[in-house]
């Protein structure tokens, strides 16, 4: 174990010990202190005084974690034999005993209401309140004891002088004593070893003095204003035990029978009961004056203490905030706070800009601009005020550095108030966001360059796909004229040619048609002709226009149809485009000996159709860009498989706008199945052609399943 360690142990251990002994210590001063006073000094009535028992005993149960029963019955019962050996009185001793223990307990009930875990102490405000009610509750009850006591007693007396002399006496002894008991701050006094141990020996001298030899009762309140000095220079403790000192030297020379407080019972010729209300008297202004001065000192040092480091922590975490410019601003606009981040924005020093108009970190330009948008005169402080009051505080801001470098500042305003809620100023909390501007100015320029280079291709391909399907459509109408022998007959191998010019015609036609659809789509001006369809008869279309595609091929291509019309609401063209497409998709991608399957069913709702296939499918990392136009997956790239990618996108697009969805499952070399729900009743307005479809951003999300084939792409 290191020393310190060591050292940190035993000093707990010390701590422990004592703690235990505490209470027998204090049981010991409780009898000691009583039976020397009960011996010295009580009235002709045998009242003594209560100080310090009391005192002591509510000590005891502040301290005390266990067993407070038990020291508090110990304590009664070493008052009544202190008593008892003073005075054989039985009732008077038990009476006198009784109203001492009470009042401690009700004293120590009292100044524990209300905390739970919290040691009783003087340090919080009120705590000084909460003590003198405390302390006169118990004196109050113990004097109220008194009272009956002497009433009943045989030894006579007066029980309202009696009342009075316990209610005094009791009172101070709480005063005094408890403050020794109670939680004090730590907190180093301002005056030096030397110069409080003066004050206090000066103190205990004046009062020894005044208590001798003093022939004027008055003149012992003359020691109270050096109790000041001590409130103010010291610390609570030591006001304290000089308290404690003071009454002890106050006490024993009026039981010795000196002093001016004793002198009064023949100079005046008033009851002794009185002569001790007035010692407790002189005693509980001693304590009235000392312990509030005292505490509200100390509690003005924490707070100011309390106040200077959260100046300092709040300094330091301006200082600290080096990538942002921290200004304070007062109401006249001069800077009061300027952080390390604003003299690296800035590039000014704080000892050059601190107690300067905030006005001059930036150009009239810039005031002026401020002024105009928040209609306010062009003055930094009336900017803010207005920015405040508008609900306007994040605005950029622009200002010219010493060496003539533009730069731009987000800047919010926060308006600062003083402790009584008044406007004092505005936190001013800016971030240079030059480099980010001319960023987001280079990123709208690029996002700029490439729209117009996008529209300027959507305008090419749309010219081009306009000036190619006239020649395509005569070019396709001259070989069906050739086809039908209009020009004579032809021979094998000239209808072999032409079979293969018009197949070729016709897909590129195809691909033209595709071309302008989707030019449609991304101008948002593909419209819709719905009208009562069954859908069993487009189908049927569908597949007899795949006849070309499918001319010299070896596929089985197969639809299951239901025996009854399947009707629902549609433009029949642009279903009949979706069917093509996905007819082809799977014709293209299957390769021969394979099988296709079109499949339609129905529901209450809607209509499902699903296209089946045996091809080579996609792969699973490519998965999630099938709906992308012009994406065309690696396998039927390395294929070399004819197509331009466009068929799903065109696939989806006619399917949302029915207001239908299309899922895609995949697993390559098994295959693809793609279905399509479309609703019986569509819920666009027929009224006039609209737009019914965005450009497709992302891939529908599909399912997928081993025994489930997986998509193609065009």
């Amino acid at each position: 174990m290191s020393r310190p360690v060591a050292v940190r142990s035993r000093a707990s251990e010390l701590g422990s010990v004592a703690r235990r002994r505490l209470p027998a210590l204090l049981l010991v001063l409780v009898a000691v202190s009583s039976l020397l006073l009960l011996l010295g000094l009580h009235t002709v009535n045998q009242i003594p005084v209560a100080w310090p028992a009391a005192g002591l005993l509510t000590g005891l149960l502040l301290v005390t974690d266990q067993h407070r029963g038990v020291h508090l019955a110990l304590g009664g019962l070493l008052l009544v034999t202190a008593r008892l050996l003073a005075d054989p009185d039985v009732i008077s001793a038990i009476g006198f005993s009784a109203a001492t223990v009470a009042g401690a307990l009700v004293t120590w009930n009292r100044l524990r209401r209300g905390l739970v875990r919290r040691r009783v102490g003087l340090v919080e405000e009120g705590d000084v309140s909460r003590l003198i009610a405390a302390a006169s509750q118990g004196a109050m009850t113990a004097a109220t004891i008194v009272v009956v006591t002497v009433a009943i007693s045989p030894s006579g007396g007066s029980p309202w002088l009696a009342g009075v002399a316990v209610l005094g006496t009791h009172a101070a002894s709480q005063l005094i004593l408890v403050p020794l008991f109670a939680r004090g701050p730590s907190f180093a006094p301002l005056a030096s070893r030397r110069e409080r141990g003066v004050q206090i020996v000066l103190t205990l001298g004046v009062t020894a003095a005044l208590f001798s030899y003093a022939a004027a009762p008055p003149l012992v309140f003359a020691v109270m204003p050096m109790f000041a000095w001590l409130a103010f220079r010291g610390t609570l403790r030591e006001a304290s035990l000089l308290l404690v000192g003071v009454a002890a030297i106050a006490s024993i020379a009026t039981a010795l029978r000196l002093g001016p407080v004793h002198d009064l019972a023949t100079r005046y010729d008033i009851a002794p009961e009185l002569v001790i209300g007035f010692l407790a008297l002189f005693l509980v202004d001693c304590a009235l004056l000392l312990l509030p001065l005292s505490v509200m000192t100390t509690q003005q040092r924490m707070s100011a203490a309390r106040a200077r480091a959260g100046q300092q922590t709040l300094q330091r975490l301006v200082d600290a905030a080096t990538g942002s410019a921290v200004l304070y601003v007062d109401l006249d606009g001069v800077v009061r706070v300027f952080n390390p981040g604003a003299e690296a924005v800035f590039v000014r020093g704080s000892d050059e800009v601190v107690g300067s108009p905030a006005d001059l970190l930036f150009a009239d330009a810039e005031l002026l601009r401020q002024a105009a948008r928040m209609g306010t005169a062009p003055i930094f402080a009336e900017i803010c005020a207005a920015a405040v009051v508008a609900g306007d505080e994040r605005q950029p801001w622009h200002f010219q550095r010493p060496d003539g470098e533009l730069r731009s500042m987000l800047l919010t305003l926060t308006s600062v108030s003083d402790e009584h809620g008044e406007a004092a100023g505005y936190l001013c909390v800016g971030e240079d966001v030059t480099e980010r501007e001319a960023v987001h100015k280079a990123l709208v320029e690029a996002v700029e360059r490439l729209t117009e280079l996008e529209r300027v291709k959507a305008d090419f391909v749309a010219t081009v796909s306009h000036e190619l399907r006239t020649p395509l459509t005569s070019m396709i109408g001259y070989l069906e004229l050739l086809d039908d022998g209009e020009v004579g007959d032809l021979t094998s191998a000239q209808r072999t040619l032409t079979d293969r010019v018009q197949r070729n015609s016709r897909r590129l036609l195809l691909l033209v048609e595709d071309l302008l659809l989707l030019s449609q789509i991304e101008d948002r001006q593909l419209t819709m002709q719905p009208r009562s369809l069954d859908l069993r008869a487009h189908v049927t279309a569908s597949l007899e226009s795949m006849s070309t595609i499918l001319g010299g091929r070896d596929l089985e291509v197969v639809s299951r149809l239901p025996q009854v019309p399947v009707t629902l609401e549609g433009d029949p063209d642009q279903l009949e485009r979706m069917l093509v497409n996905l007819l082809s998709n799977a014709v293209k991608f299957t390769p021969d000996g394979g099988r296709v399957e079109l499949v339609v069913s129905e529901t209450t709702d809607s209509v499902e159709l699903t296209v089946l296939d045996t091809g080579m499918g996609i792969p699973e990392a490519e998965q999630d860009q099938l709906f992308t136009r012009f994406f065309r997956a690696s396998s039927a790239s390395a294929q070399a498989i004819q197509g331009a990618g466009l068929g799903l996108t065109i696939v989806r697009t006619v399917v949302e706008a029915h207001g239908g969805h299309v899922t895609v499952s995949s697993s390559e070399g098994v295959g693809t199945t793609v279905s399509v729900s479309l609703p019986r009743t569509l819920s666009v307005d027929r009224s006039a052609d609209r737009p019914v479809a965005d450009q497709p951003q992302s891939a529908t999300p599909y399912n997928r399943s081993p025994a489930s084939p997986s998509p193609g792409t065009m």
